[in-house]
């Protein structure tokens, strides 16, 4: 174990310095580093800009699970109004709220993505129910009009990310009793849940649904440039991992891209980057030699061949630093 704790915290040939982001867009990143958590973007040189919040440091509320837009601006997710809300950053540091409840029955939303042009999918919570309440799957224009509900699935259903053309999406959901990705081929058909197939089971659905630490647990799905999907797997008691696939499903192949020989503490929350990069964060990792110190998360950056991984957040930086932060782990 020790062993492997040295591997991430002194990886020079993969790691080394920080990287710069690559020229262009600047990265997007959830971090701590002022206090709370907020949303960065990180350009070349290292430098970072709050978004969407001109305050870091207030502990009352978080910001998290950025999505860029295909016109460069940022919608993400924030409990500054007392419920997670999808928010549209504006420029000088605010943000613009898309979605509304009804005041007495809140509903919880979470991880938008981009669907199109003028339109974002995200997954809801039936308003007024309890915390981690099953959700479902919606879209939405940018103007926080046009909520149009996709799936009625009593599982939880979350994690959204759509195909660069905007008629598919690929979605979590443990409908089958364990986390599974499952694709939507074209979400403006009459009943696009009909449609719905799932993508993780390399064998044939079972006709009751598995127990829940039967199998691999699959989450956080991305598409790629070329219709294909990265996603993030664990094996019952592992450390998760990124793995693609296309289309077709499992069934049709997979190849994992990161492994615990150089990431001991797995990899989690892959997002496409503009240049055809993964983004994506590890951890919890301890300070060496100290286990009872800070738990800090770290960013890097990978081929989807599985080679130049890089490190974007400093190496001993004692915050925590995430892609998008999905879920409080």
């Amino acid at each position: 174990m020790i062993v492997l704790l040295l591997l991430l915290l002194i990886l020079p040939a993969c790691a080394g310095r920080p990287a710069a982001p690559a020229r262009g867009t600047p990265i997007l990143m959830v971090s701590d580093r002022g206090g709370a958590l907020r949303i960065y973007e990180v350009a070349e040189g290292g430098g970072a800009r709050l978004v969407g919040s001109r305050d870091a440091t207030d502990p009352g509320y978080s910001d998290t699970m950025p999505a860029r837009l295909p016109d460069g601006r940022v919608v993400f997710v924030s409990d500054r109004d007392g419920n997670p809300e999808i928010y549209l950053a504006a420029a000088g540091g605010g943000a613009t709220r898309l979605t509304t409840d009804p005041p007495d029955r809140p509903a919880a939303d979470s991880a938008p993505a981009p669907l199109g042009r003028d339109r974002i999918v995200f997954a809801r919570g039936e308003p007024g129910a309890p915390p981690g309440a099953p959700r479902d799957l919606y879209t939405l224009r940018l103007d926080g009009t046009g909520a149009t509900r996709l799936t009625r699935h009593p599982a939880d259903e979350a994690a959204p990310s759509a195909s660069g053309d905007g008629r598919s999406i690929v979605f979590v959901s443990n409908r089958s009793g364990a986390d599974r990705i499952y694709l939507i081929p074209d979400i403006d058909a009459p009943d696009p849940e009909a449609g719905a197939v799932c993508l993780s089971d390399v064998d044939a659905p079972r006709p009751s649904p598995a127990a829940e630490g039967d199998g691999p647990s699959d989450g956080e799905p991305a598409f790629l440039p070329d219709g294909s999907i990265v996603f993030r797997r664990a094996a019952a008691g592992g450390v998760p991992h990124l793995y693609t696939m296309g289309r077709g499903g499992a069934h049709a192949g997979l190849r994992q891209i990161t492994d615990s020989v150089t990431l001991p503490f797995g990899a989690s929350e892959p997002v496409v980057l503009e240049d055809g990069t993964v983004l994506f964060d590890t951890g919890p990792v301890y300070e060496r030699g100290n286990p009872g110190g800070p738990v800090r998360f770290a960013v890097y950056r990978i081929a989807l061949g599985g080679f130049n991984l890089t490190r974007v957040t400093r190496e001993h930086a004692t915050y925590r630093d995430y892609t998008r932060h999905l879920a409080e782990r």
